[in-house]
């Protein structure tokens, strides 16, 4: 067991880690897509990872996560810690869908595939269509730039290799960018998990929680889906969440159990 004082100034130490690459990225006004091949081994491993983040294996993670960690936490702060990612997960679910429709901010992917030669996306249009549109209209541009000779190569300026599994995610991810729902996701839980895992001196998950929150954003901006700004404002967001989360189930545990003691 671990006093709180030092898991309060660990938590703000994590979540400084969990957004020095996207505010370093926004000082340095640098854009990460496209700057690796997509079709690689790497891009192969940024999206399984983004994938963790993605429905309904968002759902999954969340409940292999609390198997797991139950075996290594103070049980107490175990079903505290289910409560309170309930909580913040379904707040973070709903300000997402919420924020999206407010900002209505282009992909990066998009903006980058709007750019190329004769592309069939105009963004001035593009988002005022349905998602079925938007999705046949990504897919018909990737056809247009698609080498012959090997589909995974796209003849665009500059050229980019990217996978098959990624041009389907491409195709199906149309809605906007702002903020990060992935983002939001990874962070909250990663947060609301490190301030319980802490508390139960859990550090090595916490260091494997942590690295999988950090690597969410990243993933995310690296495979065209996010800017820096989404995932750093997400990772803020995300923050506020999780600080919301864990003192409302607090202050509510700590009335269920003086209710139950009074009685």
């Amino acid at each position: 067991m671990v006093s709180q004082y030092p898991v309060y100034v660990r938590l703000v130490f994590i979540w400084l880690g969990l957004a020095v690459v996207p505010s370093w990225l926004l000082l340095t006004g640098q854009q990460v897509f496209p700057w690796i091949d997509l079709s690689g081994w790497l891009a192969s491993l940024l999206y399984a990872l983004t994938s963790t983040g993605t429905a309904p294996y968002a759902i999954l993670t969340v409940v292999v996560f609390w198997a797991f960690s139950f075996k290594f936490m103070n049980k107490l702060h175990w079903q505290k810690m289910v409560l309170a990612t309930l909580f913040g997960l379904t707040i973070s679910f709903v300000l997402n869908h919420g924020l999206k429709s407010y900002f209505e901010e282009p992909r990066p992917n998009f903006t980058w595939l709007s750019q190329q030669a004769n592309s069939p996306i105009n963004l001035s249009t593009f988002y005022q269509q349905e998602d079925k549109q938007r999705s046949a209209n990504v897919e018909l541009a990737l056809q247009q730039y698609r080498s012959e000779s090997d589909p995974q190569q796209l003849n665009t300026n500059p050229p980019l290799n990217v996978s098959n599994s990624l041009q389907h995610h491409w195709v199906h991810e149309v809605g906007f960018a702002f903020p990060s729902g992935h983002t939001i996701f990874a962070i909250t839980l990663t947060l609301i998990a490190s301030y319980y895992l802490l508390l139960s001196g859990a550090t090595s998950l916490n260091i494997m929680v942590f690295l999988w929150g950090l690597s969410m954003g990243t993933s995310r901006m690296l495979l065209g889906m996010h800017w820096p700004q989404d995932v750093f404002a997400s990772t803020c967001l995300a923050a506020i969440i999780s600080v919301l989360s864990v003192v409302v189930i607090e202050k509510v545990w700590g009335r269920f159990k003086l209710t139950k003691y009074a009685k």
